[in-house]
């Protein structure tokens, strides 16, 4: 249980860290120009899925061998 809310609060800190470096890059370093936006966004908007992945199986092997 409590690794559960461990792993949930990780995900919540990372994803407004992540939101926090991307948008500010997105606005203050890249260059105003539709196309490198257009390339940008989706593709940090896919990044932060596969460190998430990782905590969620962490969290989830966790709670199997609890159960075991």
């Amino acid at each position: 249980m409590v690794k559960n809310l461990l792993g949930y609060l990780l995900f919540f800190i990372f994803l407004g860290l992540y939101s926090a470096v991307v948008i500010s890059i997105g606005t203050d370093w890249l260059p105003d120009h539709p196309v490198v936006h257009l390339l940008y966004y989706p593709f940090v908007g896919l990044i932060w899925i596969y460190p998430v992945i990782k905590v969620m199986f962490w969290m989830k092997r966790r709670r199997e061998r609890q159960e075991s």
